[in-house]
């Protein structure tokens, strides 16, 4: 038994600690990078207030999965621009939005893989910050959205064409 109790908690041990350099689960990583959003939307943003949403979530993974059935769909080779799929009324509804009344930003970037912790360390930090640049760009959207102050994100890893990558939506 005292043997069983050991092993159970080098086990925990191990886990966490595999966790806290970058090497959980999707679901793990994804926590981390909303996280992360949610503490440098006021830096980088000036002074906006970010907060995760489920629903937003939701309809962030979604729509990965959608684009990534396009780009399949697609002549080889061949990426349909995003800006057209987010401006498709058949592709918004097949997702879930009605683009006569909802509006949201968006901002895609790759999910990189490090071989080093320090770097896995810095990587929720890393892939937020460039989420909420490139959200501020404004180059994806749907309709005409406008952050204020603030407002409510959701996330989603997944794969574009066989590349890692994370999608964020907001309003």
């Amino acid at each position: 038994m005292k043997l069983f109790k050991k092993l159970a908690a080098a086990v925990l041990v191990a886990a966490l600690a595999l966790m806290m350099v970058g090497c959980g689960s999707k679901t793990g990583l994804a926590q981390q990078i909303k996280d992360a959003v949610s503490d440098t939307a006021a830096v980088i943003m000036q002074d906006k207030q970010a907060t995760d949403s489920k629903e937003l979530d939701a309809l962030a993974a979604k729509l990965l999965t959608e684009i990534d059935k396009a780009l399949a769909e697609s002549e080889e080779g061949e990426w349909p621009d995003p800006n057209v799929l987010l401006n498709d009324e058949e592709f918004l509804k097949k997702v879930g939005i009605d683009p006569a009344t909802e509006a949201y930003a968006l901002s895609l970037t790759r999910n990189p893989s490090y071989l080093s912790n320090t770097m896995n360390q810095a990587k929720p930090f890393e892939i937020a910050g460039d989420l909420l640049h490139r959200l501020m760009q404004g180059d994806l959207k749907i309709g005409n959205p406008e952050l204020g102050s603030k407002f409510e994100f959701g996330l989603a890893i997944g794969t574009l064409d066989g590349k890692n990558c994370v999608l964020m939506i907001a309003k």
